[in-house]
């Protein structure tokens, strides 16, 4: 199922009063750490963030939803809509319903079903930390949480089993967190592991791809099949590495190791827009993204608009608008410059 990106302009925020000297009045971000936005059915833009749950902005005010409202988590990592009209919300504590009236998490595991389970990394549960979230062709819903993969069956979520995370391995945040799903072009499953590379799963079998096979790093963070038909992973640690007809190739490498953990090159947002480019963003220190037009690629960073902050998550909008989420706040690319949007009138 496709998501819906938003389509509606933000003030930018060199539309300051002609009165107010802009140095006085800064613009005001969207939220510290918001996530690029989500268009809902009903024209409103919804604002992801990793400390003050969810924001909506309906073209007139911005309004946060946050633990007073249901929302048990103030992380929300992801936004979908179904065909019924019911936002969900992938959240630091479960996956949120929301009809329009009430936030409803779902917590109802197989697994955990009458056990009292440990309170994991974040003090939620592992299996309740959600990194990502999709609907495959069948429309079954799929989480990636610290606690492994779970796909959602008569209201229960059930838990899908990766023997390969059962090896050891290194890891950033735990032994089963699986960062990423992704659905190809073939309407395979792809899961994006924490440690233990890549696993592929043709709906028969999985196969995993690690350091060993041509991967630049294990910890997978971000994926993408492009219409081209190549393979893009984005990691946490190692640069980005392509799958193309079978070999592999390293990408967007730094030639240096850098600290605040992101070694030689962390990615954790990837996009394919419609013109067929695909986009990285780079979530270290001086952030920017990169951009594949299937020749070259072409880094924008504050010389283009940007902030200097990491970036995390990158969408486009029906109107084939780019939005990125960073540190920095929120950015729109308008031609090949971006423009920072905020709540500033």
């Amino acid at each position: 199922m496709k998501a819906l990106f938003c389509t509606i302009l933000l003030l930018p925020c060199h539309a300051a009063s002609a009165q107010t000297p802009r140095e006085e009045q800064p613009p005001t971000q969207i939220s510290a750490y918001p996530s690029s936005p989500f268009e809902d059915t009903q024209g409103n833009l919804w604002f992801g963030s990793a400390t003050e749950g969810v924001i909506r902005y309906d073209g007139t005010e911005f309004v946060s939803f946050g633990e007073d409202s249901g929302i048990k988590s103030m992380r929300v990592r992801g936004i979908m809509q179904d065909e019924a009209g019911i936002l969900w919300f992938a959240s630091g504590a479960g996956m949120v319903q929301y009809d329009g009236e009430n936030f409803t998490t779902l917590a109802n595991y197989e697994e955990y079903a009458g056990k009292t389970y440990p309170p994991g990394l974040a003090g939620n549960g592992d299996h309740l930390d959600i990194w990502d979230a999709i609907w495959d062709q069948h429309g079954t819903l799929w989480i990636a949480t610290l606690d492994g993969v779970f796909y959602l069956e008569d209201k229960t979520f059930k838990r899908f089993h990766l023997p390969s995370m059962q090896t050891k391995h290194s890891y950033e945040f735990t032994p089963k967190m699986v960062y990423c799903i992704l659905e190809d072009n073939d309407g395979t499953l792809w899961f994006g592991t924490d440690g233990a590379g890549v696993v592929h799963f043709n709906g028969k079998e999985q196969v995993v791809y690690t350091t060993e096979a041509g991967l630049t790093d294990n910890h997978v963070s971000s994926m993408v099949h492009d219409q081209r038909g190549d393979y893009w992973f984005g990691t946490s640690g190692g640069g980005v590495s392509r799958l193309h007809e079978g070999e592999w190739t390293t990408h967007l490498r730094f030639s240096t190791f850098q600290d605040h953990g992101v070694g030689w090159g962390r990615f954790l947002g990837i996009l394919e827009d419609r013109h067929g480019n695909v986009w990285f963003g780079s979530s270290g220190p001086g952030g920017g993204v990169y951009r594949w037009n299937g020749e070259e690629f072409r880094y924008f960073s504050v010389d283009d608009g940007l902030g200097t902050g990491g970036v995390f998550s990158i969408k486009e909008d029906r109107s084939g608008k780019l939005w990125i989420g960073s540190t920095s706040g929120v950015f729109r690319l308008e031609g090949e410059r971006f423009v920072n949007y905020t709540k500033t009138k």
